[in-house]
C-alpha cells in the first residue's frame, strides 16, 4: 500500500507540479517615504474600482477594455491577483496589477499605471521592487509583462530595472492592434546570511 501511495504522488507532482498548493498572495497595508513624499501602500479593494478605472483611463486613453467589470474580475480573484495601490493625501496615485502563477513560479505583471503629475518621481519603480520581494519570499524565478512597442519611456523604465525582450506579439492590444513587447525579469535568489 506505501509503494502505491507514493506512485501516485510521484505521478501527482509529475502532472501537476510539486508546488500546487495554493499561494494566497497577502500583503500587510503600510505607509512608505518616497523623495520626502509620505504614501500609503496597500492591497487595492473592490471599492476602489472607480478610481482604479479612472486612473488607467487618464494614463492609457487608447485602451478600453479594462472597465468596471475587468477590474471587478481581477479583484475577486484573490487566489493569484494582488493589486497594490499608492495613495498620496488617500488620493490614488499609482497601482499595480500580478498574477501569481506558482506552475510557472511566474508573476506577471497585468497593469502598472502612474498618475501623470507623479510620473518619474519612482513611483513604478519602487511598485516594481515590491512585487519582486514578495516573488523573491515566493521563490518565484521571473516576472513578465507586456508593453506597448510605442511605448518607449515604459520600455525604458522595464530596461533599467533589468527586464530583457524577449520577443513581440503581433496586434496584441483590441483598441488599435498595435503589437507588444513580450519582456522578462529573472528574478535573483538571495543568499542567506548566517547560515
Amino acid at each position: 500500500m506505501n509503494r502505491l501511495l507514493k506512485n501516485f504522488k510521484l505521478l501527482f507532482n509529475l502532472l501537476h507540479g510539486p508546488d500546487t498548493q495554493t499561494f494566497v498572495p497577502t500583503f500587510n497595508n503600510h505607509p512608505v517615504n518616497l523623495k520626502n513624499r509620505s504614501y500609503l501602500l496597500c492591497r487595492a479593494l473592490i471599492t476602489d474600482i472607480p478610481e482604479l478605472v479612472k486612473l488607467r483611463q487618464q494614463v492609457f486613453p487608447q485602451e478600453t477594455a479594462w472597465d468596471r467589470k475587468v477590474f471587478t474580475s481581477e479583484l475577486k480573484n484573490t487566489q493569484e491577483k494582488l493589486y497594490l495601490l499608492l495613495r498620496f493625501n488617500d488620493q490614488l496615485v499609482a497601482f499595480i496589477g500580478t498574477d501569481f502563477n506558482p506552475k510557472q513560479h511566474d508573476v506577471h505583471i497585468t497593469s502598472l499605471a502612474v498618475a501623470e503629475n507623479f510620473q518619474h518621481q519612482g513611483l513604478a519603480t519602487f511598485l516594481l521592487k515590491v512585487v519582486k520581494e514578495i516573488a523573491q519570499q515566493r521563490d518565484y524565478q521571473t516576472i513578465s509583462l507586456e508593453v506597448r512597442l510605442s511605448n518607449k519611456s515604459a520600455q525604458q523604465l522595464y530596461t533599467d530595472f533589468g527586464f530583457i525582450c524577449l520577443g513581440l506579439t503581433k496586434e496584441y492590444y483590441q483598441s488599435n492592434h498595435e503589437d507588444a513587447i513580450n519582456m522578462q525579469y529573472k528574478i535573483k535568489k538571495e543568499s542567506k546570511k548566517n547560515e
